[in-house]
């Protein structure tokens, strides 16, 4: 595929804001840019632009000089601010070299003189969308490298943990047996007896973090159900929730979406998202709790192939991850919990991530600090035929 096909083919998928005062000539230019880029925004005003700006993922914008209220050098002023490096094209009748110099100090893309020739504006579009397209390949590229490698040493440490895991489970039998032999030879409430109890209780714990471990490393096991996620969704977060101060909304997707799913791993994972998002409100809150389809990309950063996924989402009003940890947060033993006997482990997403991709899904968070979280996961929809539904 040539530069210039790829590069129109990109233009298609973009958001552009075009900011013009004059009526007759917004709608000819309109009719042309609704043919050529993917979702095309209006405003009259600077003002206007710029608050459009603010609200609407915007990737370039095309704005005159000369407009009532503000006008489009200083909207672009006040939009390098927000997006230093997004590709600004400015239109005017006015040839002055006033504004040349203005248009050059803010860094301008492009500058098209009216009356706008079309293959001028055309022209313009295509570079703005080549350099765009441009960074967007060299992000994805260094996303795929650092993805690559972090598979390479979470196999790595699951290799590790698996073996850690079994030999650990070996050993804690044999306790076990000899905790539950040596009991027997002692009189209940003794102080003996008593103390082989606490050792009985604390190696069961230790039993439960093997079998975690062993999970970590090995992910769940077969696919066992096929359906909707809804039912098994609700009664895994409503059992965590249930009682506590925080209050569950869900808004699940009228489009059906089927999936292949085992309905152990899965339950786990929601109910230890749902402990999360209850810890991050311990005086209460709201999680919203969605689903819907969402059709992902060849050029998306996810680790998952291009098609149809089931998207859940949970949003939580809770204190929110700092972000020098947000992309740390699904390594395993990381946590900024309090580490204690029964809390902070730092398993829990790591397990929900690994048990996720051993059903061919993802998780992905993203949060602001003291505002809260929303994690988004994503599960292959079932192909057609594999149809009707069973839960």
């Amino acid at each position: 595929m040539s530069s210039a096909v790829q590069d129109a083919e990109f233009l298609k998928s973009l958001t552009v804001l075009y900011v013009e005062d004059d009526d007759l000539g917004r709608a000819q230019t309109e009719m042309f840019l609704k043919r050529r880029v993917g979702k095309l925004i209006t405003a009259v005003n600077g003002a206007q632009g710029l608050e459009l700006f603010r609200t609407q993922p915007i990737q370039m914008v095309i704005t005159d000089v000369l407009m009532p209220v503000m006008d489009g050098l200083t909207m672009a002023e006040e939009i390098r601010k927000l997006s230093p490096t997004v590709p600004i094209i400015v239109t005017t009748a006015f040839e002055q070299t006033d504004y040349l110099l203005k248009s050059i100090e803010l860094g301008i893309e492009k500058y098209v003189v009216k009356p706008i020739r079309i293959e001028r504006l055309e022209h313009a579009l295509l570079d703005c969308a080549h350099r765009l397209l441009g960074e967007e390949l060299f992000r994805q590229k260094l996303w795929l490298e650092a993805e690559a490698q972090r598979l390479k040493h979470q196999e790595s440490l699951r290799i590790l943990t698996s073996g850690i895991a079994h030999d650990f489970n070996n050993l804690l039998q044999a306790i076990l047996s000899a905790f539950t032999l040596a009991k027997m030879k002692l009189p209940p409430g003794s102080e003996a007896h008593r103390s082989l109890e606490i050792a009985d209780r604390s190696s069961e714990q230790a039993r439960i973090l093997a079998r975690r471990l062993y999970t970590l490393a090995a992910g769940a096991e077969a696919t066992d159900h096929l359906g909707s996620l809804d039912k098994l969704i609700r009664e895994s977060i409503d059992g965590v929730l249930a009682g506590t101060p925080t209050e569950v909304e869900y808004r699940f997707s009228a489009e059906p979406c089927a999936v292949r799913f085992n309905a152990t791993a899965l339950r786990q994972v929601f109910t230890s998202l749902a402990t999360n998002a209850a810890e991050a409100m311990p005086t209460g809150g709201s999680l919203i709790v969605s689903t819907g389809v969402r059709t992902l990309a060849e050029r998306e950063l996810m680790p998952l192939p291009p098609g149809r996924y089931l998207h859940l989402q949970l949003q939580d009003t809770g204190t929110g991850i700092a972000p020098k940890h947000l992309p740390m947060i699904f390594e395993p033993y990381f946590s900024t919990k309090e580490r204690g006997s029964q809390k902070g482990m730092g398993l829990g997403l790591a397990l929900c991530d690994t048990l996720l991709r051993s059903q061919g899904g993802a998780i992905q968070a993203e949060s602001v600090e003291g505002q809260g979280t929303t994690l988004h996961l994503y599960l292959p929809e079932a192909a057609a035929e594999a149809w009707p539904l069973r839960s």
